[in-house]
């Protein structure tokens, strides 16, 4: 299976409707919590490169190593996607990652919200804050093509009423790397 995406930023406004819209379709609250992402580099390959990312995920408690491979079309992220429970010891699993040469890229943090929607849709929605960038949305779907789950995000964005607002292709990590800071205008 491939895990089908689609990120949409979100002002204050349009997120409140989202969430209205969630509602009426029925979707069920999953909760919220606050997620660190440590992403991590090969020490031999460069993942910028071959568009793959690892990541260590702390959430409720857990820790969930992801690999994720190169997105098959963009601005839609369907891609790959390979995560395995790691445990309950963030500080552990990233020593040793550090120990087998890999680096820590970069830390993204994020309250997420996520709601389920009923069948026929059968789709995660995530409200994600993201620490230094702002309001985000995501849709994701599970496929067996891309091209499946492109016209699925599609015709969900239309029930959403978001299918006006141009995709973000970029992750997160990506945004926060190109994100200007005081020692980086």
């Amino acid at each position: 299976m491939l895990e089908a995406e689609v990120k949409l930023q979100l002002d204050g406004a349009r997120e409140s409707r989202l969430r209205a819209r969630l509602d009426a379709l029925g979707a069920s609250a999953q909760g919220s919590d606050l997620q660190t992402d440590l992403y991590l580099a090969h020490p031999t390959r460069d993942f910028g490169a071959t568009d793959e990312a690892l990541r260590l995920r702390q959430s409720r408690g857990r820790i969930r190593l992801t690999w994720k491979g190169p997105k098959l079309d963009p601005p839609f992220k369907t891609r790959e996607e390979i995560e395995i429970d790691a445990g309950t010891d963030f500080d552990q699993a990233r020593s040793l990652f550090e120990r087998l040469g890999f680096a820590a890229v970069a830390e993204v943090r994020k309250q997420r919200e996520t709601w389920q929607l009923p069948a026929p849709a059968e789709a995660l929605v995530v409200i994600d804050a993201v620490d230094g960038l702002g309001s985000y949305c995501e849709v994701e779907v599970l496929t067996t093509t891309a091209a499946e789950g492109r016209s699925r995000l599609e015709a969900l964005l239309d029930r959403l009423e978001l299918a006006d607002l141009p995709p973000v292709a970029t992750s997160y990590l990506e945004l926060l790397l190109a994100a200007p800071t005081p020692d980086r205008p």
